[in-house]
């Protein structure tokens, strides 16, 4: 039951990284390098948040989420607001390392909270 929520979650934060990368963008461009801070910590959270779902071959996980964030980037380049930048695949990259790294540390999270009292009723 958790993990199926986990999983679910999940999927509703790649697709609100989808809609959020595609769309008209959202961060003031007065800020410097604002937008490459929410590209590395989105997808640190996005790597992080499979990677309690997904625990054997992580590696391929990080394969994944990381092409995921380079065809998003190469999607904004059909979108009338949006560009693609190397610097963004960059950003999204070290994201996917940080949220693999914080993983390892990181005891499994769906497991301990369905381990609670409360939830084993």
């Amino acid at each position: 039951m958790m993990e199926r929520l986990w999983r679910g979650l999940g999927w509703l934060g790649a697709a609100l990284a989808l809609v959020l990368s595609l769309g008209p963008p959202a961060l003031n461009e007065g800020l410097r390098y604002g937008d490459k801070v929410s590209h590395l910590a989105g997808y640190a959270v996005l790597m992080f948040w499979w990677a309690q779902v997904v625990t054997r071959s992580r590696w391929k996980l990080a394969a994944a989420v990381v092409l995921f964030g380079i065809a998003i980037e190469l999607l904004q380049g059909l979108t009338p607001d949006r560009k693609p930048d190397l610097l963004d695949v960059l950003a999204n990259t070290t994201g996917v390392l940080l949220g693999w790294f914080a993983a390892h540390f990181v005891p499994n999270l769906p497991a301990c909270i369905a381990a609670l009292p409360a939830l084993r009723r």
